[in-house]
């Protein structure tokens, strides 16, 4: 029942790109790191010619805008999810791309043969993967001897104990932003390592610097940490992030709130 339930609850998030496109759209905006994080992440990818890559949890693809372009020749690549709401919105971007092939996967059953590609990729998703053992031991099958497994996460700290202890001034009994992810910053390289024999840690560190209340209640109702929440709830949560910012702002002349976000990028072989 709690598999169920995970899957469920994944399944509502990510049924089409509107939560999804809201996060990525604030972290651009608040984002002070001028080195992008997608841009980030295709420096740590090591494609070569004539290479197979899959890519599991794709969302809406639009990480790959203007990089598909730069893959070296012969390459092949499968976009995927497991949201047909979210490959819609992939096959309007890349359909037209003779090597891209677009398909509804889920990394726990991936239906490919064993060794057939050369780079993997998951990011941002094995948190959400209801059964994790069977999910890495499909990425490790589909792999060549040689593949390379690109994995990235998010830390268990950052601003979710502020946001927590937000949230229960206001709604006593919450417990969003407690659940503790399972595959994260602090523990993917002792996962990763029980299935691949050499696994790499890189860190993208950031802060975000939020200068607009009202984007930070819009980004706090795109989670399912705080769905249902009364309207006096969110006004209340509004003004209390204000009044934070406005005393910030009387004190260090920034009108902006200032958090901690370190992303890892995992390189298993």
């Amino acid at each position: 029942m709690a598999i169920m339930n995970v899957t469920k609850n994944v399944k509502n998030q990510f049924s089409n790109d509107k939560n999804l496109a809201m996060r990525i759209n604030f972290y651009k905006k608040y984002t002070t790191n001028k080195y992008k994080f997608a841009d980030w992440l295709f420096d740590k990818y090591v494609f070569k010619k004539n290479m197979k890559i899959l890519e599991l949890g794709c969302g809406n693809g639009s990480h790959w805008e203007g990089k598909i372009e730069t893959l070296p020749d012969g390459c092949s690549l499968v976009l995927s999810d497991f949201s047909e709401g979210m490959l819609d919105l992939v096959r309007e971007k890349f359909s037209a791309n003779e090597n891209v092939s677009i398909k509804k996967i889920d990394i726990q059953e991936i239906p490919f043969e064993d060794e057939t590609f050369d780079i993997v990729i998951a990011n941002h998703m094995l948190f959400h993967v209801p059964d994790l053992n069977k999910a890495l031991l499909e990425v490790k099958r589909v792999l060549k001897d040689n593949g390379v497994f690109y994995s990235a996460t998010d830390g268990n700290g950052g601003m979710r104990p502020f946001l927590h202890n937000a949230i229960v001034k206001f709604e006593p009994t919450s417990t969003a932003f407690t659940e503790q992810l399972p595959f994260n910053l602090q523990n993917g390289c002792e996962i990763l390592g029980k299935y691949f024999e050499n696994v790499q840690r890189f860190d993208y560190e950031n802060i975000l610097a939020i200068t607009n209340t009202q984007d930070l209640i819009e980004w706090l109702k795109s989670t399912k940490s705080i769905s249902g929440y009364s309207d006096e709830s969110l006004l209340s949560l509004y003004n209390y992030f204000e009044d934070i910012r406005e005393k910030d702002m009387n004190k260090n002349m920034e009108n902006e709130y200032a958090w901690n976000d370190v992303k890892s990028h995992d390189r298993s072989l």
